[in-house]
């Protein structure tokens, strides 16, 4: 239905190709989910397929997208400014009524779309629901959504997972979450930048998404036994030549240098050698692959297990005079590791922020946040590296670069703004501050939203064993499974123990 036929794009700031010739069709029935690490430009590609002009700005392209007649509908990641401002109402302006969209509306409890609330008030979640609706409003051929589960409870990201499963619309999407992608794709379009993000490199495979990573693996693991055998022969072969050479040699300087059968031994010796360099230039190379981001928090950070970390009550949670919950109470023990879910409006972020404010006014401990909107922590206008370190100590600026590193930034990254890093290369800063602070306390709303498939187990391996105590927000199933000892939802009537 579209094809996608030898793309290359390059970012015009520092002149990095993020895919180089890339041929893709787009057919009945594909479920296609665009994974790789932070930064390597799966966003960009959504856009340039739906209209290239939305990244003529940032990006030189060639090769062109073959839509012919078909209609794609885009989800992007954000909101716009403009569109935050715009009304339920305006988003519905031109509406098409379709079984999907009336379906759809019905599941989400959605009665009318004639609604004078703007956009930016809404919860992350209820955007999500009026933004995909707007979609099905448009009766697209083809669906084109970026990272749509970021802001998803669990109950909206399963339906998401069904709709997908069962829809018509081929779906071509960029997630983070390995859950969803395993329940939704029937193919992989993997993006990676190899050799310090110099050399950009792709694999598309039209089959489920845990099959992919096991062959994957079973691929890169042949290759690279492979390339070691050659590379050990070769070197085997080369030390036997050598051996036979300096005899040659050794005889052509003492022995006889007219002799023509050592003149032809000799000969006969360099000819090998060539043909030994020549077959070794067809040697299997050891498999360049993206590596996924390090994280290593102290082991030095202790919280001694029982002791009293939080005994917090709250009558009733609000939000300009409405009533969300009430009777909230909740106690924590170090190290304890507590998620709380809940349905998307329900004041899971504000009753985050109120628990920070009880513990950063009666906790000694030092205390990390990593708030959803990054923003509200990070000054965009400094480097990463102005951000770690304010000290001006040498050996303090040289933990922050070696720290950065094993997250993967390069050089030019580390010293440019932060406005222009993308939204896990954030979330990796923050992250980063609270390891390097020493923080024994972590309150993180959303930890893997932006993180990729690839770094995600990392992450939620070096929490799980994170000696301090956590508290967080999260719908990533995997992350409440590996990371989260205690989850609590939040409803209407407060927080029950689920886990």
């Amino acid at each position: 239905m579209i094809e996608v036929h030898s793309i290359t794009i390059t970012t015009k700031k520092d002149s990095r190709t993020l895919l180089h010739d890339l041929h893709l069709n787009i057919q009945t029935g594909d479920k296609i989910a665009i994974i790789g690490e932070e930064g390597n430009g799966k966003s960009t590609l959504l856009k340039f397929i739906y209209n290239e002009q939305l990244i003529a700005e940032y990006c030189t392209f060639e090769g062109k997208v073959m839509r012919s007649d078909y209609s794609l509908g885009f989800l992007s990641q954000e909101l716009s400014d403009k569109e935050k401002q715009m009304t339920i109402a305006d988003f519905f302006a031109e509406n098409q009524w379709s079984k999907e969209l009336l379906r759809a509306m019905d599941d989400f409890g959605i009665h009318s779309l004639d609604s004078d609330q703007k956009m930016g008030v809404l919860s992350g979640g209820e955007r999500f629901k009026y933004r995909f609706l707007s979609l099905l409003a448009q009766n697209p051929d083809v669906l084109l959504l970026d990272e749509p589960t970021n802001d998803l409870d669990i109950q909206t990201m399963e339906w998401l997972e069904g709709f997908i499963q069962q829809t018509t619309f081929p779906v071509l999407y960029v997630s983070h979450d390995e859950t969803f992608i395993a329940n939704t794709a029937n193919g992989i379009l993997h993006m990676e930048l190899t050799k310090r993000k110099q050399v950009p490199k792709y694999t598309f495979s039209r089959e489920p998404y845990e099959s992919y990573l096991g062959n994957r693996e079973n691929h890169l693991s042949k290759q690279e036994q492979i390339a070691k055998k050659q590379a050990s022969d070769h070197k085997k072969q080369m030390a036997k030549w050598h051996d036979v050479w300096n005899k040659a040699e050794h005889q052509h300087r003492n022995v006889s240098r007219s002799d023509p059968r050592l003149q032809k031994k000799i000969k006969s010796l360099k000819n090998q050698k060539e043909r030994i360099e020549r077959a070794s230039e067809t040697f299997q190379e050891v498999p360049s692959v993206e590596e996924a981001s390090e994280f290593r928090f102290d082991f030095a950070v202790h919280v001694p297990r029982s002791k009293q970390i939080l005994d917090y009550s709250l009558e009733i949670l609000q939000i300009a005079n409405k009533q969300l919950s009430k009777q909230i109470h909740l106690t924590i023990k170090g190290p304890e590791k507590v998620a709380i879910i809940g349905e998307n409006g329900i004041g899971k972020t504000t009753l985050l922020k109120k628990i920070m404010d009880e513990l950063v006014e009666h906790s000694a401990l030092k205390i990390g946040y990593m708030p959803q909107n990054y923003e509200d922590r990070l000054d965009s206008t400094k480097t990463p590296i102005e951000f770690l370190e304010t000290s001006g100590s040498k050996d303090a600026i040289t933990k922050a670069y070696t720290y950065l590193g094993s997250m993967r930034f390069t050089k030019e990254e580390m010293h440019q703004p932060i406005q222009n890093l993308s939204g896990g290369q954030k979330a990796k800063l923050l992250l980063l501050k609270m390891i390097l602070d020493q923080c024994e306390i972590l309150i993180l709303d959303e930890p893997t939203r932006n993180f990729s498939p690839l770094t995600t187990p990392v992450l939620c391996h070096a929490l799980a064993a994170f000696d301090g105590v956590i508290i967080s927000i999260s719908h990533d199933r995997r992350y409440l499974q590996e990371v989260a000892t205690t989850v609590y939802e939040l409803t209407s009537d407060g927080l029950t123990k689920i886990k």
